[in-house]
């Protein structure tokens, strides 16, 4: 994903349990073995220039959990907290602004490695300072994924996918005995302004 203010380029390393078995390095951008929560990588062409032949980077984000691990690399990088903390970054999207928003696939046992974080969500990061904030969290068992905001940005449109994949979820009704359907929902403010902002 390309930030429309500066040009730098995101990408989501969702996750690899297996990180540092079967010759799979750890380093780089791959900072620890049995990765169970993934990062984000950023990196920026030469001059600005996405021709030219070398680039430089950097971890915008190490997902992970600093209540079961902290002081340690599964803790994440320092702009995670117990308050905006999660794994598993797939889906990213920037708004006009040039917030980054980052929505989740991964582990929502709420156990373990995991404990704490519930279920997949959405945040919103200011790529410059590296400030991260839960925007929204979805139903039990789904994925956010995919994300589209109207032209004057006072709509964000979000998928819920898979809601109650192992159950325990009605989403989007609240119906006894309802069906779980995956479902694109529309957010905006109250006070009808831009969203995020």
């Amino acid at each position: 994903m390309v930030s429309p203010k500066d040009g730098q380029v995101y990408c989501t390393l969702t996750n690899n349990a297996k990180r540092g078995e079967d010759g799979q390095p750890v380093g780089g951008p791959n900072p620890r073995e049995k990765n169970v929560y993934g990062q984000i990588l950023r990196w920026q062409e030469n001059s600005d220039d996405h021709a030219a032949m070398s680039f430089s980077w950097d971890l915008f984000v190490v997902a992970g959990n600093p209540t079961v691990h902290a002081g340690k690399p599964k803790g994440g990088s320092s702009n995670i907290t117990p308050q905006n903390m999660f794994n598993s970054p797939d889906g990213l999207g920037f708004d006009n602004a040039g917030r980054l928003w980052i929505l989740t696939d991964g582990d929502a046992s709420n156990s373990g490695d995991f404990a704490g974080m519930g279920n997949n969500q959405m945040l919103c990061a200011d790529p410059a300072s590296g400030e991260i904030r839960r925007f929204m969290v979805g139903p039990v068992g789904c994925e956010v994924t995919g994300i589209s905001f109207s032209p004057d940005q006072k709509t964000l449109f979000v998928g819920i996918q898979h809601p109650g994949e192992n159950g325990g979820s009605t989403f989007p009704e609240h119906l006894p005995n309802g069906k779980p359907r995956s479902s694109v929902i529309a957010i905006s403010r109250e006070d009808g302004g831009i969203v995020g902002a």
